[in-house]
């Protein structure tokens, strides 16, 4: 199985440090952070735990429970790899419009926690993105069926946004 999204967002939670399942829920699903963004259930935490652990991203960690609940509660920390690849993602522009919303708001939010100079440097590539998406999407609207032409406007239509919109965050980061 591959690393999607979702997984990037635990690697993202857990480069603060160790936690345990419900630490991990509980700061995905904080409305006051990615949890603006992001929603997952608790019982779907595990598995992801799992494919991160045997992808070799994360570990168990050595830091025990500081309460006494029974059973122990499971630590994971991420390994070397786990923070190569977190770092390797927070670098790179989403490659699709329909990534902005999530997977590029949760870049920026990691990348501004992590390094504010790496989300000045996620915006401006995230702008020349943009920028080519634009541009490639103009070079075929003419002689196209109505329809056709009528999607492809929605979509320059997203661009333009999207650039407008980090022309504007580029100057507050």
């Amino acid at each position: 199985m591959d690393i999607r999204s979702i997984h990037y967002i635990l690697l993202g939670i857990l480069s603060d440090g160790p936690k345990h399942g419900y630490q991990i829920h509980k700061c995905i699903n904080d409305p006051e952070e990615i949890g603006m963004i992001w929603k997952i259930k608790i019982t779907n935490i595990y598995g992801l735990l799992d494919v991160l652990e045997k992808k070799n991203c994360i570990k168990p960690s050595d830091q025990i429970s500081d309460d006494s609940s029974y059973p122990p509660k499971k630590y994971f920390e991420m390994t070397s790899k786990g923070e190569e690849i977190l770092k390797k993602w927070l670098s790179e522009p989403v490659k699709h419009g329909r990534e902005m919303r999530q997977v590029f708001l949760s870049k920026l939010y990691f990348a501004e926690r992590n390094d504010p100079h790496l989300a000045h440097q996620l915006i401006l590539d995230q702008l020349a993105e943009c920028k080519l998406w634009l541009e490639n999407s103009k070079l075929s609207l003419n002689d196209e069926p109505q329809y056709t032409q009528t999607v492809k406007s929605f979509r320059i239509m997203q661009f333009k946004s999207y650039i407008d919109w980090l022309e504007g965050l580029k100057e507050r980061y």
